[in-house]
């Protein structure tokens, strides 16, 4: 496990840069407010021994009060004075906190909107291996959540140190100056502290960590119920998902609870200590004043100082703990920043040349997912520019893997694909992706409005260029009719529209990137026949001049495709055209003969 130190450096690192020309005003404002902090027993002090006392007053105080004498008596003035003086201080050490605090804070807030935005670029940018290995609510937590570590370990742990450390310097300078036995009693309750502090680091850390775990746990638990919302309550699994829930939650609240009597206990401990040395203070000055060294107001000021004292060195003490929690989140969010995408640019990769022409091979391609069997085995295929491939075969035999890799979401185990001859992985991702338009079975809108679903592919489109892409995918008519037609905001993935609206607005965003290669996968198999009828002809017209690789499920769908592949357990059992392997192919006459509801004629 990576240090506390090494994770709170990296994560100052990371996210301070920006903001150091707003951290040096805020700190001075801060370390401001401390030093008149430091001023404020004085009134006290003087108020007993040359108020209350016989103590002659500092010069100041007594020129102040003689301004007063002439509505006051002598001791009565210098006690307005002091009372004003104590008003005074507390007023400038507020305002001076106040505008410290509001420039602190804003600087760990950017912080946080910085770790954000990096974490959430990267987490894009991941391939799908990690996303398919990672829970979403996990992914989702990290990013909203654990990115405040960074805040917390500057406003609740960096600042609070130095401000408490520099109260203390403070503190013992002053007290110094009245009695060294006493400075030194107050100041040695730092030793076992500082022993304690370093006792509890490990098990703080590892305490916090687990807490976050366990509630990244809670969300994805909540996420993944959420998103399947339709099925628990179609299938009344509503007393089910609310245990799995709640064994989550529980395993949350043990964690909290471990890491509650951790933090309790040690400030349970910190107290006795502060109160040893309180006692020991409060002891020596008092047998000093009772000699005649020391006045009335220097043992209460020595023992004001020392309540003083007490807080700077809890904070040092709590600021321990805020760097634990800080640095668990810390841990969880450079974990993901640190994870290595498994596809990348090569070194020498360049983009696609203008104008693709869409000629694909497929030469002896395997693949395997993590810890698996594999899925494809030695395909080998080649498409020429222009024309139609359709794969089909039963599930789980490898249709869709073949399109992922078509687009690298995945790279081959074995094997390569090629683009007008060249290897996909010398090809930059962004001008491969930029080259291929998708259409999924499921299609992927979002809570925007139509015109920006529309043209997601290729933001720059005009107006004119999305109407014309809606009317070639048939979705013209409907989107006109919304409420506030193309400008609607359809709601998240399109939920406010039926599936052949929202594969509708899937194919104009097909037409509007107009990528010379085009994946279909199973486009029309969650729609019904007349749906799926509706939309074919958008397919085709879709379909006209580019390369074309369409996985069908409904080999209805496909009959018209210049070549079908077979694929039979992740391997290429036939390839031809449907008359063709109606002849030859046992495999597809059979699932035609399925789908049909007829006998095979001949048994083959």
């Amino acid at each position: 496990m990576t240090s506390t130190v090494g994770v709170a450096s990296r994560l100052i690192r990371l996210t301070l840069p920006g903001d150091r020309a707003r951290l040096v005003p805020g700190l001075l404002l801060v370390l401001g407010a401390t030093a008149v902090g430091l001023l404020q027993p004085w009134p006290l002090k003087l108020i007993v021994d040359s108020v209350l006392g016989s103590v002659p007053p500092p010069s100041m105080l007594a020129r102040a009060a003689d301004a007063l004498t002439f509505a006051l008596a002598r001791p009565a003035a210098m006690l307005a004075v002091l009372c004003a003086a104590v008003v005074a201080l507390q007023a400038t050490a507020g305002v001076l906190t106040m505008l410290g605090t509001n420039v602190l804070v804003s600087i760990g807030l950017r912080m946080v909107f910085r770790l954000r935005g990096r974490l959430f670029d990267h987490v894009q940018r991941l391939s799908l291996g990690f996303h398919d290995a990672t829970p979403l609510g996990d992914s989702l937590y990290r990013v909203t959540w654990d990115t405040y570590a960074a805040q917390a370990l500057f406003n609740a742990a960096l600042v609070p140190a130095v401000t408490a450390s520099a109260t203390l310097a403070g503190i013992a300078a002053v007290m110094l100056t009245r009695d060294v036995a006493a400075a030194a009693a107050a100041l040695l309750v730092a030793l076992p502290l500082a022993v304690l502090i370093r006792r509890l680091d490990r098990p703080l850390t590892e305490h916090s960590l687990r807490v976050h775990e366990r509630e990244s746990d809670v969300s994805s638990r909540v996420q993944e119920t959420l998103a399947g919302i339709r099925a628990v309550q179609a299938f009344g699994r509503e007393a089910l998902e609310q245990a799995r829930f709640e064994r989550h939650a529980a395993d949350s609240l043990r964690a909290n609870l471990r890491l509650t009597a951790v933090q309790t206990g040690s400030h349970a401990l910190i107290g006795l200590l502060m109160a040893v040395g309180t006692a020991a203070v409060i002891g020596l000055a008092g047998r000093q004043a009772l000699a005649g060294r020391l006045t009335a107001g220097d043992v209460v000021l020595l023992v004001a100082y020392v309540v003083m004292l007490a807080k700077p060195l809890e904070t040092l003490a709590y600021t321990a703990v805020a760097v634990q929690g800080a640095v668990a989140g810390g841990h969880r969010v450079l974990a993901l920043l640190d994870a290595v995408p498994d596809v990348t640019d090569a070194p020498d990769a360049t983009p696609l040349s203008a104008g693709a022409r869409g000629r694909l091979g497929f030469e002896r391609v395997s693949f395997r997912y993590r810890g698996e069997g594999f899925t494809l085995r030695e395909i080998s295929l080649d498409v020429e520019p222009g024309e139609t491939l359709a794969v089909v075969g039963a599930s789980g035999a490898g249709k869709s893997t073949l399109a992922s890799l078509l687009v690298r979401f995945y790279d081959p185990t074995a094997g390569r694909i090629t683009l007008d001859g060249r290897d996909l992985r010398t090809i930059t991702l962004r001008s491969l992706r930029e080259s291929v338009a998708l259409v999924l079975q499921e299609p992927v809108l979002f809570g925007t409005s139509v015109s920006e679903n529309i043209a997601y592919g290729r933001p720059g489109a005009t107006e004119a260029d999305i109407v014309a892409a809606a009317r070639a995918a048939g979705a013209h008519d409907f989107v006109t009719a919304l409420p506030a037609g193309y400008e609607t905001k359809i709601g998240e993935r399109g939920v406010t529209l039926s599936g052949g609206q929202r594969q509708r607005l899937a194919i104009a965003r097909a037409f509007v990137k107009d990528a010379p290669l085009l994946i279909l996968d199973e486009p029309t198999s969650a729609l019904d026949a007349e749906a799926e009828a509706g939309l074919l002809a958008a397919l085709e017209r879709l379909m006209r001049g580019r390369t074309t690789l369409i996985i069908a499920h409904r080999l209805s769908t496909i009959r018209n495709a210049g070549r079908i592949a077979v694929l039979h357990d992740g391997a290429l059992a036939a390839v031809g055209a449907h008359a063709d392997l109606m002849a030859r192919s046992s495999l597809y006459a059979r699932l035609w003969h399925l789908q049909q509801g007829t006998p095979m004629a001949v048994a083959r």
